[in-house]
């Protein structure tokens, strides 16, 4: 009996004990997603660093063979600095030719200018002739026939130099013509004279000495490394979170020293997939992306082309 009543009172204790438990539990709460976006306070996102502005290419307007390269890579230009020099062929000789005819048209043309100088004098002098044979015929101190034939002189003379100065409009038409003839060779000269569309770097130069080129044969880059930017991307489950003005912080992939600073100042309308900021195909899968770009305050350090970590100021 005693067993019994022992076993009995074991059992309600342990009860009681239990309930005392449970009664000192307080329920969890549970946070929405909603609520967890809320209390985020920044969001890290991959960028890499590109040029403000776009690559200007290195090529060629003609067909030809390389002569010289003046400028090697890593070299920083200047825009219309020349680059490289391509073998111009028979051209130069074909500006002296068109020279020589221009040379002789000037020559031709002066000389038609002197001969009308000398014709309008003429012409003066026989119409006073004719002006005086006409005065004297009607003070019957010259006969008809002389004033007529000096009338006939004048009049000769009017047609003579009328000739004269159509031979003289015609030869400036043909001087100007000429003129533009080596012009247009010269521009053609100018297009075996590679120069620098912009400032900037050189980059993947491949021209060589000897190396024949065709029209838009791309023979490098140059780039503008001054004032570059970042492009970056945000997962799509923060995609509406990211503001043009937010604060971001910088840093190379793998490092934690020596942070610099930007703002966005562009954030694309759309979502699209990864690009090759990620290095292999699966990073890329069932995933999208918003793209911004970031102006960067201090850029001393960073190159073009390297991968960073952004963290972007949410609050």
């Amino acid at each position: 009996m005693n067993k019994i009543t022992n076993r009995i009172a074991i059992t309600i204790a342990i009860v009681m004990m239990t309930m005392a438990c449970t009664s000192d539990k307080k329920p969890k709460t549970s946070h929405t997603n909603k609520q967890i976006l809320q209390d985020i306070t920044e969001i890290k996102a991959i960028g890499k660093i590109i040029p403000s502005e776009d690559w200007a290419i290195i090529a060629s307007t003609t067909a030809a063979i390389i002569k010289q390269v003046l400028i090697k890579e890593g070299d920083t230009v200047q825009a219309g600095e020349l680059l490289v020099l391509l073998d111009k062929g028979n051209i130069t000789l074909d500006i002296e030719q068109e020279q020589t005819k221009l040379n002789a048209a000037v020559t031709e043309n002066r000389t038609t200018v002197e001969d009308i100088e000398k014709a309008n004098l003429n012409l003066k002098q026989l119409q006073a002739k004719y002006e005086t044979s006409k005065r004297l015929f009607a003070q019957n101190a010259e006969s008809k026939e002389v004033m007529e034939t000096d009338l006939t002189s004048w009049r000769q003379q009017e047609l003579t130099l009328k000739g004269l100065q159509e031979k003289r409009r015609a030869q400036q038409i043909k001087e100007h013509e000429q003129y533009l003839q080596i012009q247009k060779i010269q521009n053609q000269e100018n297009d075996f004279n590679i120069k620098a569309r912009k400032s900037g770097i050189i980059m993947d130069l491949t021209a060589k000495v000897g190396q024949s080129v065709g029209n838009a044969n791309e023979l490098g880059k140059i780039v503008n490394v001054s004032n570059p930017i970042i492009e970056a991307e945000v997962d799509e489950l923060f995609a509406q979170d990211v503001k043009i003005g937010q604060s971001v912080t910088i840093l190379p992939v793998g490092r934690k020293d020596n942070p610099t600073t930007g703002q966005i100042f562009y954030i694309s309308p759309i979502l699209s997939n990864k690009s090759i900021l990620y290095e292999t195909a699966n990073e890329g899968e069932n995933r999208r992306v918003r793209k911004i770009k970031i102006q960067v305050n201090n850029n001393n350090q960073l190159p073009i082309n390297a991968k960073v970590d952004c963290t972007i100021k949410m609050k």
